[in-house]
């Protein structure tokens, strides 16, 4: 069964977007029972998500009024609902219409930082031309991977008061520096959007800024 966690924003600024999606996306996780489904089954696979966008604020109360189990967060003037994994034929009509490619918006600055009880560092990889959707997917990814990656006591830490440090960096000069640290986790894109099978994308460091 092929699932996905879709993820719809109100965008705003490049940054606020990609945190807001990636926020939302780890809170559904920490507030879910994992080792049920559907989120065992979408987590024994690919943690495909799909980060789809709302053009005017009348289609956010739409979707928020059919009652989804769903993580919201704002950042900004950034909205970010992120849901249970489900089959993508399965999303209402509501979701399912949204626009899912295209979502691209100015690099406004070069770093999201907001710091809470705890703070993962994520970096993305300048090296690769990826829009914003494909970034907030990815950086939602890294963040995942770093909640699974902690004790149950700081994931619950983290989502009373979650924070996100989130900067840009060449990895091709990072890889040339030395050989990769067992303390980051890397994340390889599969390639079925934008860019090619085996690119890192982002990357997140275990150790935290707590």
């Amino acid at each position: 069964m092929n699932l996905v966690q879709t993820i719809v924003v109100q965008p705003s600024t490049h940054f606020d977007t990609i945190a807001a999606a990636a926020l939302a996306s780890g809170l559904a996780m920490v507030h879910a029972d994992l080792g049920s489904n559907p989120w065992h089954s979408w987590l024994s696979g690919s943690f495909t998500k799909s980060v789809q966008r709302v053009k005017r604020p009348i289609e956010l109360e739409r979707i928020r009024a059919l009652g989804l189990e769903h993580a919201e967060v704002t950042v900004g003037d950034a909205v970010a609902l992120a849901f249970v994994p489900a089959r993508y034929d399965d999303s209402p009509r509501e979701i399912s219409k949204l626009q899912v490619s295209g979502l691209d918006l100015a690099h406004d600055a070069d770093r999201f930082q907001r710091l809470g009880a705890v703070t993962p560092h994520i970096e993305i990889n300048s090296d690769v031309a990826m829009s914003t959707g494909k970034t907030a997917a990815q950086v939602a990814h890294a963040l995942g991977a770093w909640l699974l990656a902690q004790p149950f006591s700081t994931r619950l830490a983290w989502a009373e008061d979650p924070g996100l440090n989130i900067g840009e960096v060449g990895f091709a000069a990072y890889a040339a520096a030395g050989p990769d640290d067992a303390s980051i986790i890397t994340i390889v894109d599969h390639g079925l959007t934008e860019i090619a099978p085996g690119t890192a994308t982002v990357r997140v460091y275990l150790d935290s800024l707590v």
